[in-house]
């Protein structure tokens, strides 16, 4: 339920009133056993509701035979009220005076604003929570290096909205199809894909926090979609007002350059384009510089900064680990799901010249490369790029500006300055091995769990498996006990990258067998986890590539229909999981009162596995995946 909801106390009479009224009621049926559960939430016309008695001491809801009875039925009985059990639970009710009802009310939302160097910023306060949105923190010409913003004009700037993003395929017309759209924001539902507006001048970013007079820890998100798109607005989950609420913490998540804009390397044609190659993190850069001058004022503490990046948010974070000008902005870093680039600058000159070797073929002159790069409208700049075969932007290139050397270069070594940084490393159970897109993609009913017997499961897993099927059972079964063997079909497969190109934290093989013993071995303190809860959606949906995001930042709330039938178990690890995350920005460890969280060692192989049931294992499915990928 919603945590600013208001409480209200039915006492005196009404509830002893309730109680006989409850009593009667069950006293003509057989025998029952009651037995109170404060988990059990009330809401009357959309409130909370504290249930007291005569003295003023709380009681809680009772369950009997598994329904919600005492003195819930008593109260609706009493009062007259209508009675909604939400999705058939019997953990949640619903209470309400009949008729239509307005939503309950809560305090108007209120103008707040604060006084920074570059002037006044105005954003709003929402019943406790503070949201300055669509901040400028940049400015820059195509291919080169960011410009601080210094000053507001007229000393003044309404942060009330997201900015504009960073152009891409979503800007731009004709790039997505329908289906594209629908399949995706079902599993990972946006708040802006068919409407994101496109800007070359796209350097903003967003600050939540619930007391700007506090020192709290800070988070910055940085959002994924490779290198080529996204934005931090995209997906609904993105938003901080829910982790700032329940957790010790301000939020910020940022905008900045990508795909070609962001990342093509033109240093061949000036110093001014020398960091062209990286220019999209180079804004990064300055936005961290910002929440250091400035977080303080929206009461964030810019000596104790944790940047996490999902996905190519991965890439970014682990990227901005190894810059030497960030030694000063952040001391933690988290890459979810995320990608770790081991790519030189050699690689990135490549695919300019790829593109150089295309705009010749069609008739541009040397000369005038530059100027027609330069010039060029970005939709005609991204058509050409596609054209020319350029267009998948996926790593950053080390070599470019203040990024001289890969987060684990082909001998193991650790970047100096990414070793100065607490990581967590983590990924999701299935990633893109999902069942969910069978069942949307094709409506193949082969991928609905409740269909997929322990029988049927052997039969699929002794047609990828042969003769190690047995162990394999064997192996699932002791690291994930309270799954169905039918979810073992969806186990993330991936092999992951390698040496010579990057690194994939989406591989659990190589993040188990490379990425946490050589940070581990390098002397970095590494915390690792899966995120395996099953989506009650269509049957049961794995988690996959974003799915977790929600949880991490308590705003699954955004998405609660993926979580409709399940949703105490939903809101409670997604508590546990922003209470971890929140407890990791706060300390560098991400143990909490309710879990301890191991960090990775060379002599202990810690991982936390995030379900309604969490715990730490040790090696849990080292021997899994050995036996996945045996020859």
């Amino acid at each position: 339920m919603n945590k600013r909801a208001k409480s209200r106390k039915f006492l005196s009479l009404l509830l002893s009133l309730a109680m006989v009224l409850g009593i009667c009621g069950t006293a003509l049926a057989d025998e029952v056993t009651g037995l109170e559960d404060e988990s059990v939430t009330v809401t009357v016309d959309g409130e909370d509701v504290e249930l007291a008695n005569a003295d003023g001491e709380s009681v809680a809801p009772v369950i009997i035979d598994g329904s919600t009875y005492l003195p819930i039925r008593a109260v609706a009985e009493a009062l007259g009220l209508d009675v909604e059990w939400i999705g058939g639970a019997t953990r949640e009710v619903q209470l309400t005076t009949g008729g239509e009802t307005a939503p309950a009310d809560t305090a108007a939302v209120a103008m707040a604003t604060v006084e920074l160097p570059a002037g006044t910023l105005l954003g709003y306060e929402d019943d406790g929570v503070y949201a300055f949105k669509g901040i400028p923190y940049a400015t820059a010409e195509r291919f080169q290096s960011p410009v601080a913003v210094e000053a507001y004009p007229n000393g003044f700037y309404a942060a009330l909205a997201y900015g504009p993003v960073a152009p891409q395929d979503k800007t731009l017309p004709n790039e997505l199809s329908s289906g594209d759209i629908i399949l995706a924001d079902f599993v990972n539902p946006t708040s802006a894909t068919s409407d994101m507006i496109g800007n070359e001048t796209c350097q903003y970013l967003n600050v939540w926090s619930s007391d700007l007079t506090a020192k709290k820890p800070v988070i910055v998100f940085f959002h994924g979609g490779g290198l080529n798109n996204g934005a931090s607005n995209e997906q609904s989950v993105y938003t901080g007002e829910f982790i700032v609420e329940s957790e010790e913490a301000v939020f910020v998540t940022v905008n900045h350059r990508l795909n070609v804009l962001g990342f093509l390397d033109m240093s061949e044609y000036g110093e001014e384009y020398a960091s062209s190659a990286i220019a999209g993190i180079e804004d990064c850069v300055v936005a961290l510089q910002w929440v250091h001058d400035n977080i303080a004022k929206f009461g964030g503490d810019p000596g104790n900064v944790t940047i996490v990046g999902q996905s190519g948010g991965g890439v970014k974070v682990s990227t901005l680990a190894c810059m030497s000008d960030t030694v000063d902005l952040f001391d933690k870093v988290f890459v979810m799901s995320g990608r770790i680039s081991n790519v030189p600058k050699s690689v990135g000159l490549e695919t300019t010249h790829k593109l150089v070797d295309y705009l010749a073929s069609q008739g541009v002159a040397k000369d005038d490369i530059l100027e027609t790069l330069v010039n060029m409208p970005y939709e005609e700049l991204y058509n050409t790029t596609k054209a020319a075969g350029v267009s998948n932007w996926s790593n950053t290139c080390y070599g470019n500006g203040t990024y001289e050397t890969p987060l684990i270069d082909n001998e193991g070594n650790i970047n100096p300055y990414a070793a100065q940084r607490t990581w967590i490393i983590g990924a999701d159970y299935s990633e893109m091995s999902v069942n969910a897109f069978g069942l949307m993609g094709a409506l193949n009913m082969d991928e609905y769990l409740p269909n997929i017997t322990d029988e049927i499961a052997t039969e699929r897993l002794t047609a990828k498996y042969g003769d190690n099927t047995e162990q394999f059972i064997a192996l699932y079964r002791e690291a994930y006990p309270n799954k169905p063997l039918a979810e073992a079909l969806y186990l993330n497969p991936s092999a992951g990258g390698n040496t010579t190109v990057n690194f994939s934290g989406q591989s659990r093989k190589e993040t188990i067998e490379v990425l946490c013993p050589a940070l581990a071995a390098g002397g970095v303190t590494v915390y690792n986890y899966v995120a395996a809860y099953t989506l009650p959606v269509f049957g049961g949906v794995t988690t996959h590539h974003c799915a977790d995001i929600g949880f991490w930042f308590n705003s699954i709330a955004k998405n609660d229909y993926l979580v409709q039938g399940d949703r105490a178990n939903a809101y409670a690890l997604a508590s546990t999981m922003s209470g971890a995350l929140a407890a990791f920005a706060a300390t560098g460890d991400p143990s909490t009162a309710e879990l301890e969280w191991k960090p990775w060692t060379a002599d202990e192989h810690n991982t936390m596995v995030f379900d309604t049931e969490s715990y730490l294992g040790t090696d849990f499915d080292t021997e899994l995946y050995k036996l996945m990928f045996a020859e």
